[in-house]
């Protein structure tokens, strides 16, 4: 036995030592080495971002490494309430601006309904004496009817036989025929039976054609008579712009003196007998029309 123990104990050694061999070179896994890494991966899990689960899946079923369902959800929540309150300065500036057009474009047609009710009430009223002309005279309605204008004539009864067409065109295109005497004498001058005369002879001659009396009077000169009371009502009717067209044939000036001077409700006087005064009458009629006044008939201006 004595002889044979360092026979043992070599075998047991080298045994030992294979024994150690062996488990060394056995595959394992190194904690105090792998540390570093899983401490790196568990800071990283902080930051990592993923789909929401689809319904059903547990906290179970998500991975090491990965944020559980329960957490995505917060987390989208908090994303959402912030992108929220980043996106509402933007919208209420937006819903603002939007509000803000809405008003602007609700006061700009609130004032263009008023300008255009204020622009109805800028009348004026057109008048011609001493016609009527058997050239000027149409020349004159012709420019009138294409530009939807109604005037008013006081004729001069003498200018009426042979001219019988035009008052009746007068009256049937809406304009207003008025008085003008009948030799165009100055009414203060004479007798209330010869003034009378004057008017009720010219009077007679449109009813002829028209079947109306010649209610409104523009006296000659302007010289009217308060007292004259004659076989019909009268109205007499003067001016408030007299650019003395039968004074010059400068058509421009005629324009001008007008355009200076008219305003709202003024009635404007010029000749039909004159064709420098007729085409004045229709550059003004244009001008006027631009600047948004409606022309009416002296009835529509005095009644009122």
């Amino acid at each position: 036995m004595k002889k044979n123990f360092p026979m043992i104990v070599f075998s047991c050694m080298t045994a030992v030592v294979l024994l150690i061999c062996i488990y060394r070179s056995l595959p394992r896994e190194d904690v105090a080495e792998k540390a570093p890494e899983v401490a790196d991966a568990v800071s990283g899990a902080e930051g990592i971002q993923m789909d929401v689960p689809l319904e059903g899946t547990s906290t179970a079923d998500v991975t090491p490494g990965t944020v559980a369902p329960a957490d995505v959800a917060l987390e989208v929540e908090e994303k959402d309430a912030a992108v929220a309150v980043d996106a509402t300065p933007e919208t209420k500036e937006t819903e603002t601006e939007t509000a803000w057009e809405i008003e602007t474009a609700r006061t700009t047609e609130t004032e263009w309904e008023n300008e255009t009710e204020w622009d109805e009430t800028r009348r004026v009223a057109l008048t011609f004496d001493d016609g009527p002309h058997p050239v000027y005279t149409v020349k004159l309605l012709d420019g009138l009817a294409e530009r939807g204008v109604q005037a008013t004539f006081f004729v001069i009864g003498e200018n009426i036989p042979g001219n019988e067409e035009i008052i009746a065109r007068m009256d049937q295109e809406g304009h207003l025929i008025g008085n003008h005497t009948y030799d165009h004498v100055k009414i203060t001058d004479l007798s209330v039976e010869e003034a009378c005369e004057q008017v009720e002879k010219t009077s007679a001659l449109v009813k002829e054609i028209t079947g109306k009396d010649t209610e409104y009077v523009r006296p000659p000169f302007g010289s009217w008579r308060k007292d004259l009371e004659c076989s019909f009502e009268m109205i007499p009717v003067l001016w408030d712009v007299d650019p003395l067209d039968w004074t010059t044939c400068n058509v421009s000036d005629v324009v001008r003196r007008v355009l200076e001077a008219v305003e709202p409700d003024d009635i404007i006087l010029l000749h039909d007998y004159y064709e420098s005064s007729v085409d004045a009458a229709l550059l003004i009629v244009d001008a006027l029309t631009e600047q948004g006044y409606t022309f009416v008939t002296v009835d529509e201006l005095i009644l009122e």
